[in-house]
C-alpha cells in the first residue's frame, strides 16, 4: 500500500472518529454549510468577536444611562432585537410628549372618563365668556353667591305686588339685588333683567367645581376664563398615544406609564439627545453584524428570538464553535477539509 493511500486510509478513520463526527454535527447542526472549511469556519470566529465586542460597547453605554432612569424604564436598555424596539418607541413617546405633560402628569389623563370632562369643559367655558362678557359691566361675579339664594331673589323681586314696599321680604330682596351690582347708577328693574343670566352663571360654576372634583389635576390647570384647553387636550391624546404603544410593544410589562409618570424632564430630554446622537448608531451597527450572523448560523435558533440577550447567545454561540473546531483542529485534520467530509463519511 503506497504512502499516499495510507494517509487517506489514516484521514478517514479520523474523519469517522465519534468525537470529530461529533463536533461537526454541532457545526452542522447551526446551519454551517458543509462547503465550508475548518479554515473558514475559524475565521466566523473572528466575526463573532468583533459582534461580542460591539454589544459589549452597547451594553456598557447602556449600564451609564440606567443611573439616570426610573427602574421601570430600564427594561428599554438591554441588549436584545425587543429591547431594541423598546428603546426606539420610549424615546419616541418622549419626543412626542406636549410640553405641559411635565407639569400635567396625572393617572386622571389615563382615564377614559377624561374626554368627557374635556369636552365639558371646553363647553362650561364657551357658556361663561359670553356670560361674563354680558354681565362683568354690571353685576360682581365673584360674588353671586349660591344657584338657591339667587333663585330665591328672583322669585321675590318677580312676584312682589303693587304693595311690595310694605313687604321686608321684598326690601330685603331688593337690597341683596343691589349688593351685587358693580354699577352704582344701576337700578333694581335693570339688575333683575340680569337674574337669568346670573343664575345660568352661577350653575356652570358649580359645574366647574364638579369637574374639578371628578379630576383635581384639571383645577391645578385652571386659569378661569382664560383657561386654554388645548394642552389638556394634547396631553389626553399623549396617554391614548402611550396606551397603544404599550399593548403593542410592552404587552408583558406593566411598568412603563409608571416610568413615564415619575420620570425628570432633564432625564427624558438627555436619553432622547443620546439615542440619536451615539446609541441608534451602535444599535443599526449592531442589528447588522447579529443579521449577518443569522444567515451565517441560521439554525442556532436562540439568534433568532427577539428577547434574546446578544452578548450571552453570542458567547454561548462562539463557545460551540470554538470546541468543536478545537476537536476538530486537535486531529490533525487538513484547515482545508470541507465539513461534508466529516458529515459523509459518519453517515
Amino acid at each position: 500500500m503506497s504512502s499516499l493511500e495510507m494517509g487517506r486510509l489514516l484521514q478517514d478513520k479520523t474523519l469517522n472518529d465519534e468525537p470529530h463526527a461529533g463536533a461537526a454535527k454541532q457545526l452542522n447542526d447551526l446551519g454551517i454549510s458543509g462547503l465550508m472549511t475548518l479554515e473558514a469556519i475559524e475565521f466566523q470566529t473572528l466575526e463573532l468577536d468583533a459582534v461580542l465586542a460591539s454589544c459589549q460597547q452597547l451594553q456598557d453605554n447602556y449600564a451609564q444611562r440606567k443611573a439616570g432612569l426610573p427602574s421601570e424604564l430600564q427594561i428599554c436598555l438591554h441588549g436584545s432585537a425587543t429591547s431594541t424596539e423598546r428603546l426606539a418607541v420610549l424615546v419616541q413617546l418622549i419626543q412626542s410628549a406636549p410640553q405641559a405633560l411635565w407639569s400635567l402628569r396625572d393617572d386622571s389623563f389615563n382615564c377614559y372618563d377624561m374626554d368627557f370632562r374635556l369636552v365639558a369643559l371646553q363647553q362650561h367655558l364657551a357658556i361663561l365668556k359670553p356670560l361674563n362678557k354680558k354681565l362683568a359691566p354690571f353685576v360682581n361675579t365673584n360674588a353671586l353667591g349660591s344657584i338657591s339664594s339667587l333663585q330665591s331673589i328672583q322669585c321675590c323681586l318677580d312676584n312682589a305686588g303693587m304693595f311690595r314696599w310694605f313687604s321686608a321680604k321684598w326690601r330685603k330682596a331688593k337690597q341683596q339685588a343691589l349688593i351685587l351690582s358693580a354699577n352704582e347708577q344701576l337700578k333694581l328693574d335693570d339688575i333683575q333683567l340680569l337674574f337669568p343670566a346670573m343664575i345660568k352663571y352661577a350653575d356652570t360654576q358649580v359645574r366647574f367645581n364638579e369637574l374639578f372634583a371628578q379630576a383635581p389635576i384639571l383645577a391645578t390647570s385652571h386659569q378661569g376664563l382664560h383657561t386654554d384647553v388645548a394642552p389638556l387636550l394634547a396631553v389626553r391624546e399623549w396617554y391614548k398615544d402611550v396606551k397603544f404603544a404599550l399593548a403593542e410593544h410592552f404587552a408583558s410589562e406593566t411598568g412603563i406609564l409608571q416610568g413615564l409618570s415619575v420620570i425628570e424632564k432633564q432625564s427624558a430630554d438627555k436619553l432622547v439627545s443620546d439615542y440619536h446622537v451615539s446609541l441608534v448608531a451602535m444599535i443599526n451597527c449592531i442589528d447588522k453584524k447579529i443579521n449577518k450572523l443569522k444567515l451565517s448560523f441560521p439554525e442556532y435558533q436562540v439568534l433568532q428570538q427577539g428577547d434574546s440577550d446578544y452578548v450571552t447567545v453570542v458567547t454561548e454561540l462562539k463557545t460551540i464553535v470554538v470546541n468543536a473546531l478545537s476537536v476538530l483542529n486537535n486531529s490533525g485534520i487538513d484547515s482545508n477539509t470541507c465539513l461534508a467530509e466529516f458529515l459523509k463519511i459518519r453517515t
